[in-house]
């Protein structure tokens, strides 16, 4: 048997060793022509920053995905969507700066909505004593 047949017969390691000092466990199908895997390629270090800055912005688009609260039109929209959104928070479903921030605009928008309706309750008051004059 030829000493090449003797090495492509043998399984490829990993040369790299993990943070407890144990050998590198990957398999030799992901071994690169280096003799690392991806994870311990000492020229890889540039592209495996590149791979977890891509990772982190593949998880932070998810959990900006946020929930489906529906039409914000009356107070009674606002009154569900903050009950849905406190469950939400409470629950995990929704990061708690995300919900707090959903809430802040639900508040902003019935308070918007109240003045819109103290102004039409006005001009409505002032109309009617306009024309008793």
């Amino acid at each position: 048997m030829s000493e090449a047949a003797t090495v492509t017969d043998q399984s490829r390691r990993c040369l790299g060793t993990n943070v407890d000092g144990t050998p590198c466990g990957t398999s030799s199908e992901l071994i690169l022509p280096s003799g690392f895997c991806f994870s311990h390629d000492p020229h890889r270090a540039l592209d495996r920053s590149a791979a977890g800055t891509r990772a982190g912005y593949v998880s932070a688009s998810r959990r900006r995905r946020g929930i489906d609260v529906g039409e914000l039109n009356s107070p009674a929209d606002a009154k569900r969507i903050t009950a849905r959104l406190v469950v939400a928070i409470a629950a995990g479903e929704l990061p708690a700066a995300q919900g707090r921030a959903a809430l802040v605009a639900v508040k902003e928008w019935l308070h918007a909505f109240d003045l819109d309706e103290l102004e039409r309750r006005l001009a409505e008051l002032e109309a009617a004593a306009r024309e008793r004059r």
